[in-house]
């Protein structure tokens, strides 16, 4: 296997853990107050797009050729850093 493949398995394999904590997040925000519900659904919108981001630089990774492609990983690498850091920070009102 390529590193090329294997980056692209590692960050399929990331993504679909991002999309089982934003469900588990999604469902947590029913325990809120309208209020708290609807910023937190604004987090939750921008996490998605944040995933959808790094899905769409994925999918022209894998397209790329196997010289193109380290120059889309810097891409991919700050897109999978945003989305983490926006799941840790919505974690984290949970943990208050």
């Amino acid at each position: 296997m390529s590193k090329k493949d294997e980056y692209v398995t590692m960050m399929e394999t990331q993504i679909e853990e991002w999309d089982s904590a934003v469900d588990k997040l999604r469902a947590r925000s029913d325990q809120m107050s309208a209020d708290a519900r609807a910023k937190y659904d604004e987090q939750l919108k921008a996490m998605r797009a944040s995933r959808d981001a790094a899905h769409k630089k994925l999918q022209e990774m894998r397209a790329a050729n196997e010289s193109a492609w380290q120059h889309m990983q810097a891409g991919l690498d700050a897109a999978w850093g945003s989305m983490k850091h926006a799941l840790d920070q919505a974690s984290s009102h949970f943990k208050k």
